[in-house]
């Protein structure tokens, strides 16, 4: 069957060669912090001994038995975003401004004289995506180094755009067949930015020259990985509380990123180059999640243990590039746009368990300090490589073994002072990440304060985080780091009945 006639029976192009999965992505969706009600953000999160609160329940399920009262809650959160970045030396600042719902819960308890349960539920937000920021410095690594990685090998008749079918139907066509790695080739070839190796067809050179580009890259991301947690909680007596949560976990990802690069030598061919491109990725997965508090006298002990959740991933990008090109007839802009949405093939992703160790104390009616101490073995995170038969897979998962944490200690501390109605807060909380080759920490503190009106409560709350880590220019060829610090002020406000 000739191309041409293949392309008639084409109406989305779906491809599973494209091995869209990459380290980043395990990165992404292995959050590693809590946010919850006003009263959970201020106090640190530290609540995995507490309860009381319906986003106590996300992090331990015997929290919502621990109510005495049924309640409901609902919180907004804005945040103020100052993100540095790095490449190669040359720093370059940020700022967002982001207004977002934070969450929603509530616990009916259901009481007699022999047995105490409790059913709730709870949305909470373990995960935000959302950002943006420019980034731009000196490389002397090109673009070009992403094209001839994936062009290696391809012969070059299949890069070429024949009298009978048009940019859009080449670039379908070799994502139906071959996958990923060709459409990236036929754009860099398409653009002029490679070109055949002489008698070759196989091999490529670069059309570029240069010693110290001048490099831009645009990123807008938006998002976020959100757990609901249905709830079934009950007390064997006043001193212990055991709980269970079923939880839903809900992943949406959306990135836009725009590459840039200038700065060539006087006898290159290429003058400028702009690539962009479009992600989305939507996941959902389940986890169990079971956990207790013991009360002895004004000591409180808790447990929790979370399963490892299986995501099911699905993911469709799409891609632009523009280059301007020196000829005889003077400076050609070259536009390539297929104007195709890639669909690839599910994957799956594992994340690892968590186990939340936690203590309180509580002194009397004046207030309370709480502490939790949270162990996450991320290097237990795995694609899904079908018992290793699937060698780009199992080489990925080879990587996360040895390149993540193999054991990640997060601690929260947090207390509470009462003044009739008035509750005043403070916390602290550093989250370990899952990257172990750099210090990939957030870190922050938080304060706040709650007013009691007997059945309403009304709680605003304040944090400042720092967050750390890294990313790659892109994931093959034109790899330098470039590193994302985010400062963030988080203010919070939440509303809590009584029912």
């Amino acid at each position: 069957m000739s191309r041409k006639k293949f392309l008639l029976y084409i109406f989305i192009i779906a491809s599973s060669f494209s091995f869209s999965q990459t380290y980043e992505d395990v990165l992404r969706y292995n959050s590693f912090s809590h946010e919850g009600t006003s009263r959970f953000n201020s106090m640190g999160g530290a609540f995995g001994a507490l309860g009381g609160d319906v986003s106590a329940i996300s992090i331990n399920p015997a929290s919502s038995s621990v109510f005495l009262d049924s309640e409901i809650a609902i919180s907004l959160n804005y945040k103020n975003q100052k993100i540095n970045n790095i490449l190669n030396s040359s720093k370059s600042k940020s700022k967002n401004d982001l207004f977002s719902f934070g969450g929603l819960g509530a616990v009916l308890v259901y009481e007699n004289k022999k047995s105490k349960l409790s059913v709730g539920y709870n949305l909470n937000i373990l995960g935000d995506f959302n950002s943006s920021f420019r980034l731009s410095g000196n490389n002397n690594n090109g673009i070009d180094s992403y094209f001839l990685y994936y062009a290696d090998g391809i012969p070059s008749e299949d890069l070429l755009i024949y009298e009978d079918e048009t940019t859009q139907s080449v670039y379908k066509y070799l994502g139906n067949n071959y996958g990923f790695a060709d459409q990236q080739a036929f754009l860099g070839y398409q653009s002029y930015v490679i070109n055949q190796a002489g008698e070759d067809s196989n091999n490529y050179i670069s059309n570029s020259s240069y010693n110290n580009l001048n490099q831009n890259l645009e990123v807008t991301r938006i998002g976020n990985h959100l757990k609901h947690s249905v709830n079934l909680g009950t007390s064997f007596n006043k001193n212990l509380f055991a709980g269970v949560n079923i939880n839903y976990h809900e992943t949406n990802f959306e990135e836009t990123k725009t590459f840039q690069e200038n700065g060539y030598e006087d006898d290159s061919k290429v003058e400028r180059v702009l690539l962009k491109e479009n992600l989305l990725a939507l996941g959902n997965g389940i986890s169990i999640q079971i956990g207790t508090i013991v009360k002895i006298k004004q000591l409180r002990l808790g447990i929790s243990y979370t399963s490892p959740t299986e995501l099911k991933i699905e993911e469709e990008n799409s891609q632009y590039i523009e280059s301007d090109i020196r000829e005889k007839d003077g400076l050609i802009t070259y536009i390539i746009d297929p104007n195709t949405i890639n669909i690839y093939d599910d994957y799956k992703l594992t994340l690892p368990s968590k186990s939340l160790f936690s203590l309180a104390y509580i002194f009397g009616k004046k207030g309370l300090i709480s502490f939790d101490y949270e162990v996450t073995k991320f290097n237990n995170s795995k694609f899904d490589d079908n018992n290793s038969k699937d060698s780009y897979l199992n080489s990925l998962n080879y990587s996360i073994k040895n390149k993540f944490a193999g054991l990640s200690e997060s601690i929260r501390l947090g207390g509470e002072y009462r003044i009739k109605n008035l509750n005043l807060r403070g916390g602290y909380f550093s989250y370990k990440g899952p990257d172990s080759n750099i210090d990939n920490k957030i870190n922050g503190i938080s304060a706040g304060l709650g007013i009691n009106f007997g059945y309403t409560d009304f709680d605003f709350g304040i944090t400042k985080s720092n967050n750390y880590n890294q990313n790659r220019m892109f994931t093959r060829g034109l790899t330098n780091n470039y590193s994302i610090e985010d400062d963030t002020y988080s203010f919070y406000a939440s509303f809590s009945i009584k029912l």
